[in-house]
């Protein structure tokens, strides 16, 4: 197996580095348009850099065709055109990010050229979908799933308390995006940041949660659940920080003038809140947890949870452990050609076969990401 990692950051790099160790895999080819990233690959085995372009179409679709497989580890702005190059090219793809355009959009597409397409299969969403769709196939059907996740700094740096371990753009976007949730049966809008409350994660201690849109394709895989809802996990008071900002208008995108000056509020936000969400250390830690029940409660509880935590001897960051092998693992699945839908096909509905979601779990176990798995009556 051939296997292409378009971006190459800090997720895509592990994701690059987890499949270049599988034995099915011969040769990784790791795509990046910054040097800097593609540097920390260069001197690993199976494993070839290439500077490269989302925007240079031509060499993308070649380099696409000369790999069996692609991964797409793109910020969500970016990653749609990964997709439609990759069903261009006629290659399957594994993809985590979170686009603005739905990925369905490509349904005729990519079926019609029986090809792959798994979108959003991070960590959240990704593994979480994973989870919902465990949970629905053994509860037969789920009337309620709520998500928290969060990847924090284990040791938190005021003011903010929080240091970025993904995208800094897509971080905004979970504070700025409006929020897709089911409640008493009907899909809706909601303000993001809104929802808040406290709870106390084992292992962690006390956290706040708030509404985000990080649900991705659940709604539309299960919309005969009562209510769904995702959560965002961090330190208590960093939520009324970011809300404020919000409010305010820093994360617009319609430009302001300023002394003559058209800026654009986000732009400078982005520029601002980067150093400020850089300080501190880089091990951190991700709390991850899946309720589900069963319909009106009656068939029982499903419960899902993750603390993991920074790699030190490999300098891997929790946040990219645990959104790298959700994605290898089912990439994996669907070069092996286990996978036998065709179109764009979901991690939920992946994980509803029950081998699928053993072969996921068994993964993340062999890289020590414990999953703790509870069923009780309700």
């Amino acid at each position: 197996m051939k296997v292409l990692v378009v971006g190459c950051g800090k997720v895509g790099s592990e994701i690059a580095r987890d499949l270049a160790r599988e034995p099915e895999v011969d040769s990784v080819t790791a795509a990046d348009a910054s040097i800097e990233n593609l540097k920390n690959l260069k001197s690993l085995e199976k494993i070839t850099t290439r500077r490269l372009d989302i925007s240079q179409k031509k060499i993308v679709q070649r380099e696409m065709q000369s790999a069996d497989l692609v991964c797409g580890a793109l910020p969500g702005r970016l990653g749609f055109q990964v997709m439609i190059q990759a069903a261009e090219a006629r290659r399957d793809l594994v993809d985590i990010s979170y686009t603005p355009e739905n990925p369905f959009k490509l349904q005729r597409k990519v079926r019609d050229k029986e090809i792959v397409l798994v979108p959003q299969c991070g960590v959240a969403p990704g593994f979480t979908n994973m989870c919902v769709g465990d949970a629905n196939r053994r509860l037969g059907q789920i009337s309620r799933v709520r998500i928290f996740v969060g990847g924090l700094p284990q040791r938190p740096v005021p003011p903010l308390n929080y240091r970025i371990v993904f995208s800094l753009d897509d971080v905004i976007n979970e504070y700025a995006r409006p929020v897709t949730v089911i409640a008493n049966g009907h899909r809706r809008l909601v303000e993001p940041l809104s929802g808040r409350g406290l709870l106390n994660f084992p292992g962690v201690g006390k956290l706040e949660y708030f509404l985000t849109d990080g649900l991705g394709s659940l709604p539309r895989s299960f919309p005969r659940t009562r209510e769904m809802y995702e959560f965002t996990l961090r330190y208590p008071g960093h939520a009324d920080m970011m809300n404020t900002l919000r409010v305010l208008g820093f994360f617009d995108r319609r430009k302001v003038s300023v002394n003559g000056f058209e800026l654009e509020p986000r732009t400078v936000s982005l520029a601002l809140l980067k150093p400020a969400m850089s300080l501190g250390r880089p091990e951190d830690l991700l709390a991850l947890k899946v309720e589900a029940e069963g319909k009106n409660g009656k068939k029982g509880r499903m419960s899902y949870r993750i603390l993991d935590y920074y790699n030190s001897r490999r300098r891997v960051s929790a946040m990219a452990r645990t959104t790298a092998y959700p994605c290898t693992s089912v990439a994996l699945l669907v070069g092996m050609k286990k996978v036998k839908h065709r179109g764009v096909v979901t991690p939920e509905k992946i994980a509803q076969d029950q081998s699928h979601f053993r072969y996921v779990l068994s993964r993340l176990r062999q890289k020590r990401v414990g999953v703790q798995i509870k069923a009780s009556d309700s």
